[in-house]
């Protein structure tokens, strides 16, 4: 019977060592997480009620992300010609030796109104992978979908602030 409860108590002891360990593993892979750069790409429109659409690279971890590569499929099509397009494909293209905790790049993409309304043959949806390397080596890539058409009966639609300014502006000096 002792022979039993010994049994008993070792198999106890090793569940109980397992679990200790994947405890263990998971509080240690929670702690790397949290120690790690998160990059994030985004087109939004301009800040400041702009129908201006950038293309936004932010990182929002708490650690420099150094080696930051990405890539966009299909490439980026504004619809603002060519040259505009090659411009932010080049500067997507090359890797940023770091980007700091906070850091926020904006890159024009197009003008929002006139996108929806000339766009038909343009990519709406563009899918970016991040790759970056943190204080504990390679973090995990990670891969994001920019669905354009959830934009599209936002408030791009309504006057930017900079239409307003320009009507007051004409007020004035018919005033005048």
């Amino acid at each position: 019977m002792s022979n039993w409860i010994a049994a008993c108590a070792a198999f106890v002891s090793l569940v109980a060592l397992y679990f200790s360990y994947a405890q263990f593993m998971l509080n240690r892979r929670i702690q790397r997480e949290a120690s790690q750069p998160y990059v994030v790409p985004d087109i939004q429109p301009r800040a400041g009620g702009s129908g201006i659409l950038v293309f936004t690279l932010e990182n929002v971890g708490p650690t420099v992300a150094r080696n930051v590569k990405i890539e966009v499929d299909p490439p980026l099509q504004g619809g603002e010609g060519n040259d505009w397009d090659e411009k932010l494909r080049v500067a997507l293209g090359r890797e940023l030796s770091h980007l700091p905790p906070g850091r926020r790049l904006e890159w024009y993409f197009t003008f929002g109104p006139r996108f929806y309304q000339l766009s038909g043959d343009l990519p709406r949806q563009y899918t970016v992978k991040v790759r970056a390397t943190g204080p504990s080596g390679p973090v995990e890539e990670m891969s994001y979908l920019i669905d354009l058409d959830l934009m599209q009966e936002t408030a791009l639609e309504r006057e930017t602030v900079v239409a307003k300014l320009g009507e007051i502006a004409k007020q004035i000096s018919k005033r005048r």
